[in-house]
């Protein structure tokens, strides 16, 4: 049932939040995340009692909301995530982020202990502190959690979308059992193995199948070559690829990537996490190529909070998800997975264009784009 429809009168939530206390001020009480410090922590409460407010903490200055105020020496433009998670299973703590100026910048309020947003950093609100709000909907006597604000990485898995073949409007879009019979798709991909074992590349591309079998689409690896490709740029290892099938991909494949363990670079910048040949490419067979590192990026954690789970599956299904059609811009911050995983911090969708905060679930829209592409354009 939706949480919202659970205290059906507006006066008992006013009432509620009339006589609440001010809450315990979190520790320590400010942060700060910055280019050099990526990462601030706070622990909340105890609280003492639940506030199950049907309208949230309405305010940056409601006293039943405990406060944490972060400060952002970012750029603007650059995003930045804020996530709580209980200490106590059960415990369910709803999530309000306020500009400077006091206007709502976010919002999470699920079901489950641990809740996420991601905000990109804006002085158009002021330039002081970010309000971070968090209310005890429903906790037990003595509760705490523990809270995180963490800037994204400095650069993207791209630096922009690619562009050879650029769609700037999808050319399909499907949705499984309305505008097709249901059938599940199979995309087929052929992977070369540029220094990477043959486990390692089963491991990541099994995992990367998850993104798209909620959508009705098998990706389906036929073969699996070994290669060594020479050089670190993504643009040319997407040649090399080219060139060992006379440019075009190989017959009984609709797609070719290329795992490489080698630090990817674009320019001779080292950022580069993966490329794809361009959007929209399963419809050329001689733009069918994308590469993506599969090695570099460890999964680590930050007090109860997980980051970069399956980073190199989330590369090769985002970079497959290029050529499919599925841009940067339809991705979102609220279909993403941060249930995945016990404390999973992943709260965006695939196409997210940075793998901090990336998870495998595509939104809806970018599915519907890749589910069109693989009917009209992937094997039957």
């Amino acid at each position: 049932m939706n949480r919202w429809f659970r205290i059906s009168l507006k006066f008992l939530a006013i009432a509620a939040l009339s006589s609440a206390t001010a809450a315990q001020a979190a520790e320590p009480s400010s942060g700060t995340v910055s280019k050099g410090n990526r990462t601030s922590n706070w622990l909340g409460g105890p609280h003492t009692a639940s506030v199950p407010s049907a309208v949230g903490c309405v305010s940056a200055f409601n006293p039943a909301c405990e406060a944490f105020a972060l400060t952002v020496d970012l750029k603007p433009g650059s995003r930045f995530a804020v996530a709580i998670a209980s200490e106590i299973e059960g415990d369910d703590y709803d999530l309000y982020v306020f500009y400077p100026d006091g206007t709502a910048a976010a919002s999470s309020a699920s079901e489950g202990g641990n809740e996420a947003v991601v905000i990109e950093h804006t002085l158009l609100h002021g330039s002081g502190s970010y309000q971070v709000r968090v209310l005890p909907f429903t906790v037990t006597p003595g509760s705490t959690y523990q809270g995180l604000a963490r800037g994204t990485r400095d650069a993207a898995i791209e630096a922009e979308d690619p562009n050879a073949c650029l769609e700037a409007v999808p050319a399909a879009i499907g949705i499984s059992g309305i505008t097709d019979n249901g059938q599940t798709v199979s995309l087929d991909v052929t992977v070369l193995l540029d220094g990477v074992s043959l486990g390692v590349g089963n491991q990541i591309m099994t995992k990367a199948a998850e993104a798209y079998a909620p959508v009705g689409i098998n990706l389906n690896v036929v073969s699996y070559q070994s290669v060594t490709f020479t050089g670190t740029e993504g643009a040319a290892l997407i040649q090399q690829a080219k060139n060992r099938f006379g440019g075009v991909r190989p017959a009984g494949s609709d797609l070719v990537y290329v795992l490489s363990n080698k630090d990817l670079t674009t320019g001779g910048d080292t950022s580069l996490a993966g490329l794809a040949d361009c959007i929209g490419g399963v419809r050329f067979a001689n733009h069918a190529f994308a590469v993506g590192e599969a090695v570099g990026i460890e999964e680590s954690a930050i007090g109860p909070f997980l980051l970069e789970v399956d980073a190199h599956p989330e590369i090769a299904a985002h970079e497959l998800g290029h050529l499919m059609g599925a841009h940067h811009h339809y991705a979102n911050c609220v279909e993403g997975n941060l249930q995945g995983a016990a404390n999973d911090l992943s709260p965006c969708s695939l196409m997210f264009n940075f793998v901090d905060f990336q998870s495998l679930n595509f939104a809806q829209l970018n599915a519907a784009v890749v589910r069109g592409h693989a009917v009209q354009h992937a094997s039957p």
